[in-house]
């Protein structure tokens, strides 16, 4: 059994591109669903969430499912020629190493990324370990950040299928104004509307409630509560 028959995540067969790319060189023919400077596969059946900048009010990031995972994607400006994900990755690390559990980094389709357990409470109380994986995947002017969490996070065919996702992702550097007024190496960048009905407004205002509330939990980089397109 495959692992999307297992666990069905709309997303049907994935098979690995050589994206993520620029979009003006992507494959000809190839289809996106667009998030303002994010470009996913459009897949009739993917199941994807905004999250909302609780300071800006502005979507920050999309969460995709793939298996019986959430992977959270943003695009983050970069200079040309310089890596940023070298820089990002260490103080991921340094802020990672603050918390209980342990880090590694391995080298995986993209480079060098970052697998982490972390060691919490539940609710009653009990220790409970969580396992994520945190990719930079670094084009000329810009960097897809990738935080995927979930049980299968690590399995050899989730991380397959979760990398054949990505290699099919571009950014729309128009979109971005990236080349024009560039921003500070190290942005995220806002993204679109998802496509469709999605409040945007109530989920701002959840983000904001969220955030006075200070429930923004402790898993790095968690996304606020977002809305299926």
């Amino acid at each position: 059994m495959t692992d999307d028959e297992q666990y069905p995540d709309g997303l049907g067969t994935l098979t690995l591109a050589d994206g993520p790319w620029t979009k003006s060189e992507a494959p000809e023919g190839a289809e996106f669903t667009e998030f303002g400077p994010l470009l996913v596969p459009a897949l009739p059946g993917m199941q994807a969430r905004l999250e909302i900048d609780p300071q800006r009010g502005e979507v920050g990031a999309v969460t995709v499912r793939i298996a019986d995972c959430a992977v959270q994607l943003q695009v983050i400006a970069k200079r040309p020629g310089v890596s940023l994900w070298t820089d990002t990755r260490q103080q991921l690390l340094a802020n990672l190493r603050r918390r209980a559990g342990y880090q590694q980094v391995v080298e995986g389709r993209f480079g060098a990324e970052v697998i982490a357990t972390i060691t919490g409470r539940t609710t009653e109380g009990g220790l409970v370990d969580a396992i994520m994986r945190f990719q930079g995947i670094e084009g000329d002017r810009w960097m897809i950040r990738a935080a995927s969490s979930g049980p299968s996070v690590t399995v050899d065919g989730v991380v397959a299928r979760m990398d054949a996702f990505l290699s099919r992702c571009a950014v729309d550097v128009s979109a971005a104004r990236l080349g024009t007024d560039d921003p500070e190496p190290g942005t995220v960048l806002p993204l679109g509307d998802a496509p469709g009905e999605a409040d945007l407004d109530a989920l701002r205002a959840a983000a904001a409630a969220d955030a006075a509330a200070g429930d923004a939990g402790d898993t790095p980089d968690a996304g606020a509560p977002g809305a299926d397109s």
